[in-house]
């Protein structure tokens, strides 16, 4: 099961997805909830997110007769892969996280709570959102916009995000699955710490790490990114078979 961050969409994830059709595995990409307008985003909350991918879960294991299955999240997708795997250990065979923000940087956060505090319903004022004038963090300029996501982050989502965050740092010392963690070296959104932390924090017995030399944030449509379906591929086939 390959899911994508937040504003994006399943073509976040795609190439990841036909590597593993390519190589024999039944798949599920599916567009998280609340990620078709910036109002039904701006409306959701994390539980919805991860509600949405359980099902997409519930779907994929039923056409995998039951069997365990692997699951690569990007970005936000890998803070709900991660979710998954500690409240279904005995489902997730293996992970791939990409890109997984656990902190992000302080000012920003603390700067988006304080705004998020004020006394003002943001779930029904979608207008309030951060753009991305530059499109998303990629490093090739044609797919900069080319990548057809929502283009602006809802501060009620960017709250949403943040709680996930919460919660997931206090998963990881109990998420065994065999992970596969994987960081763009250039990437403008989430910095490199938080990788280095998911690695030091997860609780599973097999964790490898692969950093993507030339690789701005959306790992899955940058340069490298035959580099990651290549390994991305390989550690599943170990753990899902």
């Amino acid at each position: 099961m390959c899911l994508h961050g937040i504003t994006g969409t399943p073509f976040e994830v795609r190439p990841l997805a036909e590597a593993f059709g390519r190589a024999g595995f039944s798949v599920e990409a599916p567009l998280l909830a609340g990620h078709a307008t910036l109002a039904a985003l701006a409306r959701s909350t994390w539980s919805d997110w991860l509600a949405s991918a359980e099902r997409a879960l519930d779907a994929l294991q039923a056409r995998a007769a039951g069997r365990p299955v692997a699951i690569c999240g990007f970005s936000m997708g890998g803070l709900l892969a991660l979710r998954l795997a500690r409240l279904h250990p005995d489902r997730v065979a293996a992970l791939v996280v990409m890109g997984t923000p656990l902190r992000l940087r302080r000012f920003q956060v603390g700067a988006v709570r304080a705004v998020a505090r004020l006394p003002v319903d943001f779930g029904r004022w979608s207008a309030a959102s951060i753009p991305k004038p530059d499109g998303s963090d990629i490093s090739i300029p044609a797919m900069r916009h080319g990548n057809p996501g929502l283009q602006a982050f809802p501060i009620a989502a960017l709250k949403q995000l943040f709680d996930l965050m919460d919660v997931v740092r206090a998963d990881l010392p109990s998420v065994r699955a065999p992970t596969l963690v994987v960081h763009g070296r250039l990437d403008h959104v989430v910095p490199m710490d938080d990788s280095l932390e998911l690695t030091g924090s997860l609780g599973a017995a097999v964790i490898e790490r692969l950093w993507l030399e030339r690789s701005f944030h959306v790992v899955g449509l940058d340069v490298d990114a035959a580099q990651l379906t290549d390994a991305a591929t390989k550690f599943v086939s170990r753990f899902v078979v």
